[in-house]
Formats: C-alpha cells, sequence, structure tokens
C-alpha cells in the first residue's frame, strides 16, 4: 500500500518536469501553451492522480468500516467513519491514523512523529517530523501519528484513527528526528539533565566539560544536598557547577587532576565518562558486574590502566559503543554522545 501511494507522490512530482520538458520545445515555437500547461492541463491531471491515491485507500476503509461499523466507536478505541469528522486537541494531542484514512489540518501547528503521511494536495511525502501544511488533504501511508505542536489545533479526520497522547518534536533547530541522536536528546531535555545552548539550538556537536558532567550526575541523582567546604581550589563555592562537582567528589565519583584541582572546563573523555558513571552505580547501589571484551576493539591498548574496567563494564552494558570501530577513550565527548550514553545508562538502572 505504501508503494503505490509513493507512486502516486512520484507521478504528481513529475508533472512539473512534464510541464518543462514540453514547454521546451524552441524558444519562438513552443510545443504546447506553457499558461495552458500551468492551468487545465496541469490541474486536471494533479486532480485525477490525487484521486486515484485517494481511491486506491477505499478498500482499506471499507474493510474497516465492514469489521467495526460505520460511526461507530470500536472496542480498541479506534473511530471509523465514512466522512471527514471534526477534531481538536491542544499541546501534545496525538491523532493516529490507520492505513488510507485521511485528514485535513485546519489550524494550528502540527507534526508527523511516526509513520508516513502523504500530502496528496502538494503531492509529497511527510515523513516523521514533517509539518502539516493548513488545508492540504493527507492519506495515511501506514500507521501513522500526528501530534499537536501549538496550544491548540483542529483538523478533519475520516477513516479509523484514535486519539491519544504523543511526543512534540523537539524545537531545536540542529536537531531533527532523523538523527541517530535524536530520542537521546529527548531523554536528556525531558529529564532536565541537560538544555540547549541558545538560540534555539542543542549544540549536539558541542564537546562536554567535565564541570557540566558532575552537574548532569548530580541531576540524574535528584540534585541532592550537599554540605561541607569547597572541594577543589577551582570550584569556587558560588559557580553553577559547584554543587554537582562536590557531591560528585564526596561521592567518590570523580577525583581532581592533581594539585587540589579538578580543571571544570576540562573536556571530559569518553573513559572518564565510562569511570564516573560506574563509580556512580557502585556509589547509588547497583552491583555493576557486566564485562565486554575490549580487545575486539583495534586500539583497546590505549585505554588507561585505571579506565579499564569501567570501560570493560560499559562496553559490556552497551552503554559505550564504538566510533567507526574504535574505543577512542583518549578522545572527548560531544554533548550527542553524552546524551546517549545517559539515555543508555539510565535504561541500565531501570533493569536492575
Amino acid at each position: 500500500m505504501k508503494k503505490k501511494l509513493l507512486a502516486g507522490l512520484l507521478a504528481l512530482g513529475l508533472l512539473a518536469g512534464c510541464a518543462t520538458v514540453a514547454w521546451a520545445g524552441s524558444g519562438a515555437d513552443p510545443l504546447i501553451s506553457l499558461s495552458y500547461l500551468n492551468g487545465t492541463w496541469l490541474t486536471d491531471l494533479r486532480a485525477s492522480i490525487t484521486q486515484w491515491v485517494t481511491q486506491d485507500t477505499q478498500g482499506i476503509y471499507n474493510d474497516a468500516v465492514d469489521k467495526a461499523g460505520q460511526g461507530s466507536a470500536p472496542s480498541d478505541g479506534w473511530t471509523v467513519s465514512s466522512g471527514f469528522q471534526a477534531g481538536t486537541g491542544r499541546y501534545g494531542a496525538a491523532v493516529r491514523l490507520s492505513a488510507g484514512s485521511g485528514l485535513i489540518w485546519r489550524s494550528g501547528s502540527g507534526y508527523v512523529t511516526s509513520g508516513v503521511l502523504v500530502d496528496a494536495t502538494a503531492g509529497v511525502e511527510l515523513p516523521p517530523g514533517a509539518a502539516l501544511t493548513a488545508g492540504h488533504r493527507c492519506l495515511a501511508a501506514e500507521e501513522t501519528e500526528v501530534v499537536v505542536a501549538s496550544q491548540s489545533a483542529d483538523w478533519l479526520a475520516e477513516g479509523r484513527w484514535r486519539m491519544g497522547t504523543g511526543q512534540v518534536p523537539l524545537s531545536f533547530t540542529d536537531v531533527t528526528m532523523d538523527q541517530w541522536y535524536y530520542e537521546d536528546v529527548r531523554f536528556v531535555v525531558d529529564n532536565g539533565l541537560f538544555q540547549g545552548v541558545g538560540n534555539g539550538r542543542f549544540n549536539p556537536g558541542g564537546t562536554m566539560e567535565r564541570g557540566m558532567m558532575t552537574t548532569v550526575l548530580h541531576r540524574l541523582a535528584g540534585e541532592p544536598s550537599v554540605s561541607g567546604s569547597q572541594v577543589f581550589a577551582d570550584v569556587p563555592a558560588g559557580e553553577w557547577y559547584a554543587p554537582g562537582t562536590a557531591w560528585c567528589a564526596q561521592r567518590k565519583i570523580v577525583e581532581g587532576v592533581g594539585g587540589g584541582r579538578f580543571n571544570p572546563h576540562g573536556k571530559v573523555t569518553r573513559e572518564q565518562i565510562a569511570v564516573m558513571l560506574y563509580k556512580y552505580a557502585a556509589q547509588t547501589g547497583h552491583n555493576a558486574w557486566e564485562r565486554g571484551d575490549l580487545s575486539a576493539f583495534p586500539d583497546a591498548g590505549s585505554v588507561s590502566s585505571w579506565a579499564r574496567d569501567a570501560m570493560s563494564w560499559a562496553v559490556g552494558t552497551k552503554i559505550l559503543n564504538g566510533s567507526g570501530g574504535r574505543l577512542l577513550p583518549g578522545d572527548s565527548a560531544t554533548r550527542a554522545q553524552v546524551a546517549a550514553m545517559l539515555h543508555r545508562f539510565q535504561g541500565w538502572l531501570d533493569r536492575q
């Protein structure tokens, strides 16, 4: 079914190309009037293809009506209708459409969060992360979810659909739903571990600092109170990273770099993060017994002796994966990589 719908999209997309080719007969003697191509002919052809795509989904709708009853609400929570019915929702409300169902977004912001929605009006596919255009008729090429991203929105739906609660796409301009770290960034943001850097950006490729890492671990623990005097000479009590660094130091999760210093603005490395998470697990009552085979990585020999046990654990639990087949233990970690490690670490904690 999805292939047939996308074939219809291809046909719609070729219309503009057909018009260009036909017009290019010669500068003085075109094969056909460009105004005709852009007017009646193009409009009629687009309407014909859109009708074909719509008709191709009719069988799915008919099956749904036969099974659930026209205009009824089946026991599984799906609503079925033979025509468009109005719906409204607030921020976070989700409309889940079965394959072949239709949708017209009337007002407010809406985004596709899963599945594939076909904008039959524009002749384009709307993958996850794409915004809906008000007034356009859309068809679900497979089971698809659309989420309200404004204070309120209203729409028209036909076929088989149900309401629910969904996740609104992240608003960062530099984090899109097709990036491997999208759900990891959502995890750290939704759980208040760290936020964006301003101007609507998350800066996923930016490097993580040691002071930020201790702050994140403190937040992960629920920001317990911190008492006592200044732990490191270069971490003044008034700095934003001071409470987290002091808490981690008091729990033996981190140590300094010598000379009574912590180097809070230094870049945190991948093996340092593994050690911090390993010690965090032990200090919060978790048995970190898993081990992985570091020798499977060509740069295993570059892992520091003080980090080998933690790195083996991180690899064994899949909290730390290789990058390009290498461990890169001494490399700095990006914000996206740290988000991914924290997401996996929380999953490991939840399984304990």
